[in-house]
């Protein structure tokens, strides 16, 4: 779980110390700030939604704080959100809170597995963005995932979902035994720093980013590792669960991210020719 320096610090086992996932507790608030402002994939999304949604719903997989969600919404599309974080759904909630009652009416959210789920009804898109497949450890889970989307799929219905290309950028600015810091003073009572490093396996195609964050309030410090898991899937692989799904690819597209590298998009269709 814990690797280098994150290792040495954990062992070390200082007081007001607690563990999490990279989605849950102190590192869901975390994460939605330093990640829940990218909108490299929303034209795309728009206009996948403007052309299969119009007059039903769109399904959102791990739809984490709801960044795409509310820009469906925004846009006058029912968008369905379903992530596995507790606390990733109850950042999203409090967030659809606070929108007009028009576009809080638009959203909904539930708590479940991107590769097991079972919600009763068919949609004409669904997403998985944000390179989030990296989240799946094995390909078997992939292709489990596929198989759950085309359950959930009108016929003709579409699955956009984008992944890292190639794992030489992302991220390699905290790899290799460098550590990366964020610091928020938030005022004479209140100071955070987060200390960030990831440490890559060649051979499995993964990662483990860790996380060591130190938060002073009122006096009072409390200490929070994290801990999170990334699988870097090659094209190869992706492309052959898709072969064995029921779904084919019917359109391709690059995004090219700055400081991170080729992220690719493929659009599946429900019915498609390859």
């Amino acid at each position: 779980m814990y690797f280098g320096m994150f290792k040495d610090l954990r062992d070390l086992n200082m007081p007001n110390s607690h563990d999490f996932d990279l989605y849950e507790g102190y590192y869901s608030e975390f994460y939605e700030a330093v990640a829940g402002r990218t909108d490299y994939d929303i034209p795309l999304l728009l206009e996948q939604a403007k052309l299969k949604a119009e007059g039903g719903k769109v399904l959102e997989l791990a739809c984490g704080s709801g960044r795409i969600l509310m820009h469906l919404a925004n846009r006058g599309f029912q968008a369905v959100g379903l992530d596995l974080s507790a606390d990733m759904l109850k950042l999203c909630r409090r967030k659809q809170e606070q929108l007009p009652p028009r576009l809080r009416s638009r959203i909904d959210v539930t708590q479940g597995d991107m590769t097991q789920f079972e919600l009763g009804e068919k949609f004409p898109l669904i997403l998985l963005s944000a390179t989030s497949i990296s989240l799946l450890r094995e390909r078997a889970d992939v292709e489990r995932m596929l198989r759950t989307v085309h359950e959930h799929l009108e016929e003709g219905g579409r699955f956009v979902f984008d992944y890292v290309l190639s794992n030489e950028r992302h991220n390699e600015a905290v790899r290799g035994g460098r550590v990366n810091g964020i610091t928020l003073n938030l005022g004479p009572e209140h100071k955070q720093f987060v200390l960030m490093g990831e440490e890559e396996n060649l051979e499995s195609q993964s990662a483990v980013m860790n996380f060591y964050a130190e938060v002073i309030q009122q006096g009072e410090t409390k200490r929070y590792f994290g801990s999170t898991f990334k699988k870097f899937f090659p094209e190869a692989d992706i492309l052959a669960a898709i072969e064995a799904s029921p779904l084919r690819v019917v359109e391709t597209h690059n995004y090219n991210l700055e400081g991170e590298g080729n992220v690719r998009c493929l659009i599946l269709e429900k019915g498609g020719v390859a």
